[in-house]
C-alpha cells in the first residue's frame, strides 16, 4: 500500500507541477477563484472551531490531565528544552516571520480593516492582526496536531499513524474493515497538503530572496538577469534541505533550527541597537491588549471587529487553511521530539512561547518600521504598498551601515530556515509513504518540490502562492474534525475507565 500510495501522491503532485512549469496562467484562472471561494464559504465556521481548540488547550494545561506524558506514560525526553523549542519553532514558521516581519504591519496599518473606534491605535491594532494570524490560534492547531498523534491515550499509542484518531472515531465493528481505504485516503490527502503548504513557503521565500538580492546587488553595481537569480535561490534553498535530509533527526534539522534560533536572536539585537527602545516597549504593551481585546471580542464572530468581513477570506481564514495544512507534518514532528514531555510543557512550549516570540519579533521589525517611517518621512509605506516582497529590505536600507549588515542576515536567516520547514516536510511524507531508507525517493521529492515553486516563483503572486498552499487543506479540515472526534472519544473511555479501577468496592 505505501508504495502505491507514494506513486499516487507523486502523480498528483507533479501533474499540478508541470501545469505551473506549461501552463502557469491555469493556476491563476482555475484554482485560485475555486480556492477563495471554498474559504469564503467555510472560513468563518473553521475560524470558531479552532476558537474551541484554544479553549481546550488551555483548559487542558490547566486540569489535572496536564501531568500526562506525551508518547506514554514510559516516554522519555530526548531533545534538550532548547533544541526541542528550536526544532518547533523553525518547523513552524520561522521562514513566514521573515518574509512577513515587517510587511504585514505596514499593510495592515495603511488598510487599517478593523473598526478604528474599537482599535484606535492604528499600529497597535496593525500588530494585534498580525498575531491573529500568527499567534496562539495558528500555534493551537499545530499542538492539536501533535496532541492527537502524541500517543497521550492508550487507545492512540501510535505516533506515527495520522489515520488512528480517525479510525477510532468510527463504530468499532467498522474499524478494521474501512481501515486500508480510511488509512489510504487520509495518507493521501495529507502528503498533497504537507506538500503544497511547503510549497507555497517556499515559492514565497523565494520571491523575497529573488527581490532582496537584486536590490543589494544592482546597489552593489552588479547587473545580474532575474532569472538567474531566482534559480540560483531555489538551488541553495533545495541543496540545504536535501542534505540536512540525509543527516537524519538530530544533526540535521535540530542543528539548523539551533542555528536559526541563534541568527534570528543576533537579528533582532542588532535592530534593537539601531532604533529607539522605547517605541518598541509601547508597542508590544498596545498590541498585547488590543490582540487580548480581539481575542476575546472577536473569537466567536470576527465580522463583528472587521469593517469588511471578506478581508478575512484574503488573511485570517486563509492563514488558517495555510496553518492546517502545516498541521500533519508539524504534528508528527511534534509529536516525535515531544516524547516524555509532560502535557502541560508541551501545550506552553509549543502554543505560548513560540507566540510570544512572535509578538516581539513582529514588534521590533514592523513596529520599528511604523515609526521608522513616521518620524523620518522614508516612505516605507508607500514602497511596501507597492511591492510588499521588498519591505524588510526596504527597512534595512534605512539603518545604515547596520542596515547591510542585517540584510545579509537575513538572506542567510531565510534560506536556513525556509531548508529547515522543507527538510521537516519531507522527512514526515517520507515518513507517511514509508520510504525513508530510500534515497531515490528523497530525490524524486525534492526536485519535484523545486520544480513547482519555480513556476510560482516564475509567476511571482504573492496570493496565488497563498492559494496553493492551502489546496490540501480545504479537504484535511473535515479530516482534521474527525481526528478530533476521534482523540475526544479515546480521552474520554480511558477516563471513565480509570474512574472505574479507582471506585471503591462496596
Amino acid at each position: 500500500m505505501k508504495f502505491s500510495l507514494e506513486r499516487h501522491a507523486l502523480v498528483i503532485c507533479i501533474a499540478i507541477a508541470s501545469l505551473a512549469l506549461v501552463w502557469p496562467s491555469a493556476l491563476k484562472k482555475v484554482v485560485q477563484p475555486i480556492v477563495q471561494g471554498a474559504i469564503s464559504t467555510i472560513g468563518g465556521g473553521f475560524f470558531v472551531f479552532v476558537n474551541f481548540i484554544l479553549l481546550a488547550l488551555v483548559l487542558l494545561c490547566l486540569s489535572p490531565l496536564a501531568k500526562k506524558k506525551m508518547g506514554g506514560e514510559q516516554a522519555k525526553i530526548e531533545f534538550s528544552t532548547f533544541g526541542w523549542l528550536a526544532m518547533l519553532f523553525a518547523a513552524g514558521m520561522g521562514s513566514g516571520l521573515v518574509f512577513w516581519g515587517v510587511a504585514e504591519p505596514v499593510i495592515h496599518s495603511v488598510e487599517k480593516p478593523l473598526k478604528q473606534g474599537l482599535y484606535p491605535d492604528n499600529i497597535g491594532a496593525s500588530l494585534a492582526l498580525t498575531m491573529l494570524n500568527w499567534g496562539v490560534h495558528a500555534w493551537a492547531l499545530y499542538g492539536a496536531f501533535g496532541l492527537l498523534l502524541g500517543g497521550v491515550t492508550k487507545a492512540l499509542s501510535t505516533t506515527d499513524d495520522i489515520s488512528a484518531p480517525a479510525l477510532y472515531a468510527l463504530p468499532t465493528h467498522l474499524q478494521q474493515r474501512l481501515k486500508p481505504t480510511v488509512q489510504s485516503v487520509i495518507y493521501l490527502i495529507a502528503i498533497v497538503a504537507i506538500f503544497f503548504g511547503v510549497v507555497g513557503t517556499i515559492a514565497n521565500a523565494s520571491m523575497l530572496l529573488h527581490n532582496g538580492a537584486q536590490m543589494t546587488l544592482t546597489s552593489m553595481g552588479f547587473d545580474i538577469a532575474e532569472s538567474w537569480i531566482a534559480v540560483a535561490v531555489l538551488l541553495i534553498i533545495t541543496f540545504i534541505y536535501f542534505m540536512s535530509s540525509q543527516l537524519g533527526l538530530h544533526r540535521g534539522i535540530q542543528t539548523l533550527s539551533i542555528i536559526n534560533i541563534y541568527l534570528a536572536f543576533v537579528m533582532l539585537v542588532l535592530v534593537v541597537l539601531v532604533v529607539p527602545i522605547a517605541p518598541i516597549v509601547k508597542t508590544v504593551l498596545v498590541a498585547l491588549k488590543d490582540y487580548a481585546m480581539l481575542i476575546v471580542s472577536g473569537a466567536w464572530q470576527l465580522d463583528s471587529q472587521l469593517k469588511d468581513s471578506k478581508w478575512a477570506n484574503v488573511w485570517t481564514y486563509n492563514y488558517y487553511f495555510w496553518w492546517l495544512a502545516w498541521g500533519p507534518f508539524v504534528g508528527i514532528f511534534l509529536a516525535r521530539i515531544s516524547r516524555g514531555r509532560p502535557l502541560w510543557q508541551y501545550i506552553l512550549g509549543v502554543v505560548f512561547i513560540p507566540s510570544l516570540m512572535s509578538l516581539v519579533w513582529f514588534s521590533v521589525l514592523g513596529g520599528s518600521a511604523l515609526a521608522l517611517d513616521g518620524s523620518s518621512h522614508a516612505s516605507l509605506i508607500s514602497a511596501v504598498n507597492e511591492d510588499y516582497t521588498k519591505g524588510v529590505f526596504i527597512f534595512f536600507a534605512e539603518l545604515g551601515g547596520m542596515g547591510h549588515i542585517l540584510t545579509w542576515l537575513s538572506f542567510f536567516l531565510l534560506v536556513v530556515f525556509v531548508a529547515t520547514s522543507a527538510d521537516s516536510a519531507l522527512l514526515v511524507i517520507r515518513q507517511l509513504c514509508s520510504t525513508l531508507s530510500r534515497k531515490r525517493s528523497l530525490l524524486i521529492w525534492s526536485l519535484t518540490m523545486t520544480l513547482i515553486s519555480l513556476g510560482l516563483v516564475v509567476i511571482a503572486d504573492e496570493k496565488l502562492n497563498r492559494n496553493i498552499a492551502v489546496i490540501g487543506a480545504l479537504p484535511f479540515a473535515f479530516i482534521f474534525i474527525w481526528q478530533v472526534v476521534g482523540f475526544i472519544k479515546a480521552l474520554s473511555k480511558e477516563l471513565l475507565s480509570e474512574g472505574d479501577e479507582k471506585a471503591p468496592i462496596e
